[in-house]
């Protein structure tokens, strides 16, 4: 047996290095808007029973440019549950030949954990190769087993941008008894072939053509071609699993990796008890209990074992005071049910894509956890990893996407924390004072909501990054000087309040006896979206804003204005614009203005329309008045 799979395995590897890879074979058509061609994709997946998989794969990448060297995916990771069986990788000139090879050995082998992890036993080998010349190809070969069939690979016919593909092929073979689930995305616009056979299902592509990417684009899996698998039962670092919903998924969770994993000492107990001892409002509670998490532990990393998965037990978290998402997660939870107060500890596709849980595909997804607490009147989100993140605020991490709740009755799918544009507010206030010479302002800038995620850090950053910042904000401003800052972090009410006074010698244009000054000068929006005359895909906004304006201007003596900026006042399906110059005093004018973006997915069509509203927006910003010495 094991001669022939060697032998299997031999012609396998010189078929496909037995076919001509020369550059010039491919399809002009392919080359279009193309960093990188894959030639050959195939991968095989072997399911012999819940707790064994083998999959095998073959990945031949033609690299056009240095931007297409990422799309050589060279990589394979493994662990106790896993294990390479092959790896290897020919390089191939332009015209196909061979001019060098890799054996396993040659590959960089290293940890597949950041610096944050305390320990793990994930591994990943991967090629490093420096090209003498383009175009070139990498043939690589690959094949593991593992016991873990929890997370079955989802197949992607394209994986980026820029990328052509003249063959892709996925083939899942298992035998009869052993059920599984699957779904398709987006196979039918691509022309993705499906064919069932006597050992499971086979996917086949040809000659799909690279694409580019659009801003606000929707997320790339979300239009690209790809399939996902599933088993019902699975098999997950040496605990056995059956998932057919995602209320059964919460069991498994519950039940499995949860359960009994609560404990705290009696001298803990007694200690958080005491800590909310005169408080009888829940949401105080919680915030004290919140706050000694906060206060007494710090985030590392966990990737031993199902510890991928499985939390550390409270009890060990609140001896070591540290723990990952999970332990961190589980002992807040824990703390909380000893005062009293019921929480649900909650998996989350965690990252500013705003990527939610498969609604539709029950199965092992998601890379984070944190707490969903319900109050009678309103409910709480906690980040327990964070050692400044207010209790119930959830930012770009987390925010407005389906998540899973779990508990003792099962999982149950719920949308996290969303915030109205009208909620993340910026709200900035000035008094500018012109003379001829320079500029001076005091500022005061009020955030809310998702701009307050992008200011609450400030606030503990050192005066030097500090200043930076500010710099970098208002680098349209020549010459500006930072004054003094102070920033407020309100924890209680979720807002920060940033006090800065600035001056500039380089912001006024003088002409004559005339001078120019924009008044916009403390909060411009100049971004405008790239021309597209072809747009392909929807417009997502993700997350929408608001941004109100005041600013006080003085004028420098003996100078009005002779020339005032044009009122506008914009409404649309993408937001709300609104300018306006109005006099004070004779010597004093109020700036105001209002940036209202919605929130959406917009027709292609409308493309044009919403990059015209960003193009007023910029134009208006940055116009100017004319002040005139009297």
């Amino acid at each position: 047996m094991r001669l022939l799979l060697k032998l299997l395995l031999f012609t396998v590897t010189h078929t496909v290095l037995a076919q001509d890879y020369n550059f010039s074979k491919i399809d002009p058509s392919l080359l279009k808007n193309s960093d990188a061609v894959v030639r050959l994709d195939e991968s095989t997946v072997l399911v012999k029973s819940s707790d064994f998989m083998e999959v095998t794969s073959q990945r031949v990448v033609t690299v056009l440019n240095e931007g297409g060297s990422k799309h050589i995916n060279a990589t394979a990771f493994y662990d106790k549950e896993t294990s390479i069986k092959n790896l290897e990788a020919v390089i191939l000139d332009a015209n196909g030949k061979e001019i060098e090879k890799f054996k396993e050995k040659d590959f960089i082998d290293q940890t597949a954990t950041g610096e944050g992890t305390l320990y793990s036993d994930s591994r990943v080998k991967f090629l490093r190769y420096t090209p003498i010349k383009f175009p070139y190809t990498v043939v690589l070969t690959k094949k593991y087993t593992t016991s873990d069939t929890a997370f079955m690979p989802r197949w992607y016919f394209m994986d980026g941008y820029r990328l052509s593909v003249e063959r892709s092929e996925f083939n899942l073979n298992l035998p009869a008894q052993i059920k599984y689930r699957y779904k398709d995305n987006n196979l039918t616009s691509f022309e993705v072939r499906r064919e069932e056979n006597e050992f499971g299902v086979k996917y086949t592509a040809l000659n799909l053509k690279a694409l580019e990417s659009e801003e606000f684009d929707p997320e790339f899996r979300d239009f690209a071609p790809n399939v996902q698998i599933a088993l019902e039962d699975f098999h997950l670092k040496g605990v056995d699993g059956h998932v057919s919903t995602w209320k059964e998924f919460g069991s498994w969770i519950y039940n499995s990796l949860l359960k009994e994993r609560g404990e705290l000492s009696p001298s803990t107990i007694q200690k958080v008890k005491n800590l909310v001892k005169d408080i009888d409002d829940p949401k105080e509670k919680i915030k004290r209990v919140y706050q000694f998490v906060q206060d007494n532990t710090r985030y590392i990393s966990v990737q031993m074992g199902i510890g991928g998965w499985e939390p550390i037990s409270a009890i060990e978290v609140d001896r070591v005071k540290y723990g990952d998402c999970k332990g961190l997660t589980n002992y807040t939870m824990a703390l909380l049910k000893a005062v009293g107060i019921e929480s649900y500890y909650t998996i989350v596709s965690a990252g500013t894509s705003m990527r939610s849980l498969d609604v539709d595909f029950p199965s092992l997804q998601g890379n984070h956890a944190f707490l969903n607490v319900p109050l009678s009147d309103e409910e709480l989100w906690l980040e327990c990893t964070s050692q400044v993140v207010p209790v119930n605020f959830s930012g770009t991490f987390t925010d407005d996407r389906y998540v899973l709740k779990v508990g003792a009755e099962g999982g149950e799918m719920v949308k996290s924390r969303k915030y109205l544009p009208e909620q993340s507010k910026q709200i900035t206030k000035a008094k500018i004072s012109i003379t001829e010479g320079e500029v001076n302002a005091q500022v005061e800038i009020k955030s809310t909501g998702i701009q307050y995620n992008q200011k609450y850090g400030l606030s503990s950053d050192s005066n030097e990054d500090v200043e930076k910042y500010y710099k970098q904000y208002w680098d349209y401003v020549n010459d500006v000087h930072i004054l003094k800052h102070d920033i407020e972090n309100d924890k209680d009410n979720i807002i920060t309040t940033e006090n800065i006074d600035i001056k500039t010698s380089g912001y006024l244009s003088k002409a004559g006896d005339r001078l120019l000054f924009a008044p916009n000068m403390l909060n411009r929006n100049e971004y405008v979206p790239k021309r597209n005359k072809d747009r392909k895909r929807d417009v997502v906004v993700k997350r929408g804003y608001l941004d109100e304006d005041e600013f006080l201007i003085e004028l420098p003596d003996n100078y009005e204005i002779e020339s005032n900026l044009k009122a506008i006042d914009l409404k649309n399906n993408f937001g709300e614009y609104s300018v306006s110059l109005i006099k004070v005093s004779e010597s004093q004018f109020k700036y105001n203005r209002r940036l209202l973006i919605k929130p959406g997915v917009f027709l292609s069509s409308t493309y044009d329309d919403y990059r015209n509203f960003r193009k007023e927006i910029a134009k208006s910003d940055k116009n100017k008045i004319v002040l005139l010495k009297k």
